[in-house]
């Protein structure tokens, strides 16, 4: 009776595990779908061949139109006459209060994940919130003049499960063990809260406590 539960049991989280990835995929799908395909529905439906297809097809449509301007931004921020009426637009913004910040904070955000993609340069340990206890950081800026000698490093802490927040902290360059993973390898660690740990991470030696 005790193995027939066990393996109910056993059972039963393998496929907690196995629909629980697949079900939360497809509600974000899902939800993205629903988001980004109702942005445009009532602009659709003021036009009576548009109203009479399938509301499915309607959101698809709505989808589509929603990339196109997207598209069509990128295409003409890449332009002579774009990128100066970018450029003006950008001056109100930055000089209107609260909302320069705002838009400061958002453009450095974009700007390190999809044009520097090389922000974050490298996975490193470091000590924190106290000596003994180690977090995942990642590099970013290992040239910080320290009087004439660039011995101090800034890392990004990031938060677990949410890797876009976080605590950027300067520290002595010594202190910072860089380990031999990707940056992507260290984001799935984080997103995972430490299940999916990378085969080749460099843990640090831990002494022993004396008795």
């Amino acid at each position: 009776m005790n193995k027939f539960k066990k393996k109910l049991k056993g059972h039963f989280i393998t496929g907690v595990v196995v629909i629980m990835p697949l079900g939360l995929t497809a509600w974000i799908v899902y939800v993205l779908f629903r988001f980004v395909g109702t942005r445009f529905l009532p602009l659709l439906e003021k036009y009576p061949l548009f109203a009479s297809f399938p509301i499915v097809a309607q959101m698809l449509m709505s989808i589509l139109i929603t990339v196109f301007i997207i598209w069509l931004v990128g295409f003409f921020a890449k332009n002579l006459i774009g990128r100066s009426l970018l450029k003006w637009l950008e001056k109100i913004l930055l000089k209107t209060p609260v909302v320069s910040r705002i838009y400061k904070t958002i453009r450095k955000l974009t700007d390190s994940m999809f044009v520097n993609k090389q922000a974050f340069k490298e996975v490193a340990l470091v000590e924190y919130p106290r000596k003994g206890l180690y977090t995942l950081a990642f590099i970013t800026n290992e040239d910080i003049d320290n009087k004439g000698v660039k011995n101090l490093t800034t890392v990004f802490i990031p938060s677990t499960p949410n890797p876009t927040t976080g605590y950027c902290i300067i520290l002595p360059s010594k202190d910072v063990k860089k380990i031999n993973i990707s940056v992507n390898q260290a984001m799935e660690f984080i997103f995972s809260g430490g299940i999916l740990v990378p085969g080749n991470m460099d843990f640090p030696e831990f002494e022993p406590e004396e008795l």
